[in-house]
């Protein structure tokens, strides 16, 4: 089939890829998801690593701006075989320089040098209308990025034992850190998004991520009671306003975990093509493959 262009159609950008000293790590921005698509390939670059065919598996671990590193879910670790593997972030912060690092692990359980580089993801500008993402971690091509109407006050719940003292007006407290700060919200949805949030708030693990100058923590959360009303008279409403509790949990263990891409799986694949030799005379590599040419 002949490809054709329009004469008054704008130029695709290309995403920027950016490479690793070595050559071996490669990582994209993936702007409409917001995450990040990583590869290594230790047979690439100027000088090859030499036990690239030993290769089994490989690591990849997050650095962000304070310092704390974090293993990528999906590569923690992931599969590399004879040193060609792929990875996708859809946890880094937004707004601010992060470091990726990748580590191949041999056959014999050894491991081998490490590779590093930095990217950005970017954040919902200053003044989007959209500026609250919704990301799901077992089906991100749920995720949503909408938009806050309501961000309420931020509580956090006090742990203490307090019990009177024979003898002493003092009383004596027992106290632990205080629970993680929750807080209500509401957000516009419009009606091309009701029923992709609707099934959002099924998806168990949420992450919710604003831009930095909000100065909120990204934040694990499962939805529990949710509203949703409308916000104009209903079968014509220009949208609909949902509500929910942000209580934020610790971060899932991603030890272990499957690759996951936004909108791209093997379902995804069966149903796109009628054959295998399709598949493969789509596809250069197996890195293309897995993350459907992004990588």
């Amino acid at each position: 089939m002949p490809m054709i262009v329009l004469p008054g159609a704008p130029p695709v950008t290309v995403p920027d890829r950016v490479t690793s000293p070595d050559g071996w790590l490669a990582a994209i921005v993936d702007e409409p998801w917001a995450g990040v698509v990583l590869s290594v390939d230790y047979t690439a670059g100027s000088s090859p690593l030499s036990t690239a065919a030993s290769v089994r598996r490989v690591r990849i671990v997050r650095t962000g701006p304070d310092g704390v590193q974090v293993a990528v879910r999906g590569a923690a670790p992931g599969w590399a075989v004879e040193g060609v593997g792929t990875a996708y972030d859809h946890e880094a912060p937004l707004g601010v320089p992060v470091m990726y690092s990748a580590q191949p692990e041999y056959a014999d359980g050894t491991l081998g040098p490490v590779s590093s580089l930095a990217v950005e993801v970017p954040a919902p500008a200053v003044g989007a209308v959209r500026d609250l993402w919704l990301k799901s971690l077992d089906e991100p091509g749920l995720s949503a990025r909408v938009h806050i109407t309501t961000w309420g006050a931020r509580e956090s719940a006090a742990r203490q034992d307090v019990a009177a003292r024979a003898g002493s007006p003092f009383a004596m407290v027992g106290y632990d850190a205080h629970a993680a700060a929750t807080v209500q919200v509401v957000v516009d949805v419009p009606p091309e998004q009701v029923e992709q949030v609707r099934r959002l708030m099924d998806a168990g693990v949420l992450l919710a991520q604003t831009r930095p100058g909000y100065q909120q923590p990204d934040s694990f959360f499962v939805p529990g009671d949710w509203t949703e009303d409308t916000t104009g008279k209903l079968g014509s409403t220009g949208g609909y306003a949902v509500g929910f509790t942000i209580a934020p949990i610790e971060r899932p263990d991603p030890e272990g975990q499957p690759m996951r891409l936004p909108g791209w799986s093997w379902d995804t694949v069966a149903a796109s093509f009628e054959s295998w030799t399709a598949v493969a005379s789509s596809y250069s590599s197996w890195a293309a493959l897995a993350t459907n040419g992004r990588a």
